[in-house]
């Protein structure tokens, strides 16, 4: 297809976008700002998910942090977006390349296999030019709730990084991580985010007072998000009743949904019939200023420095 064409149609479904997004005209602000959740703990600061970024975020004052969470072999669960160990972000502990033509899955390592084999965040991420270059190994979830304490205003966001291909089953995500959180005992806020159903299932199963929120859409690593985004919008059409259709499904509290396909009207019904909502993950300007006038529970972002209602 030609290139001009196809940038074309890109064109046209990002005007598409818009009245999606922004929600259309005569909405007044919400009476409460949402909850600024820093994304990857402030990825937009230092890498993703690391110490750096962690502790950034508490002396700066954030008010919520988002960390995703993935099981070794033994049963460690650390701080990583993937599954698997990112190529382009991560390296052998000498210095050398990943394969990027392999996928070496976290849960095939042993948490001491992980930590002396592999570092993290030396490499720019592109996603977030800004932020600091720190090498470092990968953060367990014990170090992140020693690291809470003395924050008991911080609440936290366990995004659960499990799928029925690449990592343990949910029933072992959910015991092991509810272990660690209470065992520390925190009076911090908490609550789980998961795509698949089955995982925020197992959580709710073992713990019932746990809130947990479906993520919605998937979006496949390397995918275009605002085309992923935009197919899954126009294919379901969704509204208020999808949505709840959605959490249901999960047996969830709420719904974290991409901002590329959230509709405010929609998200304003879902809350005020009792379900938690967030919208992830809005990191320009523009965007940060609308979406926190909107009737939503958090608003998660990479700058959390730049919203109007931090």
């Amino acid at each position: 297809m030609d290139r001009s064409l196809i940038q074309r149609w890109r064109s046209a479904l990002a005007l598409l976008l818009v009245p999606v997004a922004l929600g259309g005209c005569g909405f007044i602000p919400a009476e409460d700002a949402p909850t600024l959740v820093s994304h990857r703990a402030a990825a937009g600061r230092f890498p993703e998910n690391s110490r750096s970024a962690i502790r950034a975020a508490l002396d700066a004052g954030d008010a919520a942090l988002e960390v995703d969470v993935v099981l070794t072999r033994d049963q460690v669960p650390v701080l990583s977006h993937d599954a698997w160990l990112d190529a382009e972000l991560c390296t052998r502990a000498d210095g050398s390349a990943l394969p990027a033509d392999e996928k070496i899955r976290i849960m095939d390592l042993t948490y001491l296999e992980l930590i002396n084999g592999y570092r993290c965040g030396g490499i720019e991420d592109p996603e977030t030019p800004g932020a600091e270059v720190v090498e470092d190994t990968h953060v367990t979830l014990a170090e992140l709730l020693i690291e809470l304490i003395g924050h008991p205003e911080v609440t936290l966001q366990l995004d659960i990084k499990q799928d029925p291909e690449d990592t343990l089953d949910a029933n072992t995500y959910a015991a092991v991580i509810l272990g660690h959180w209470n065992l520390a005992n925190l009076p911090n806020p908490m609550y789980v985010t998961a795509i698949f159903p089955e995982t925020l299932r197992a959580f709710e199963g073992r713990q019932p007072e746990i809130t947990t929120l479906r993520i919605w859409p998937n979006f496949p690593p390397g995918s275009n998000s605002t085309l992923v985004g935009l197919g899954n919008e126009f294919t379901r059409m969704f509204g208020f009743q999808e949505l709840v259709q959605l959490i249901e499904e999960a047996e969830a509290d709420g719904i974290a949904i991409a901002y590329q396909v959230a509709d405010r009207g929609a998200m304003e019904v879902v809350r005020q019939a009792g379900y938690q909502t967030a919208l992830w993950t809005a990191n320009s300007e523009a965007a940060l200023e609308v979406f926190c006038t909107w009737p939503i529970d958090y608003l998660i972002t990479d700058y959390p420095e730049r919203a109007p209602c931090r």
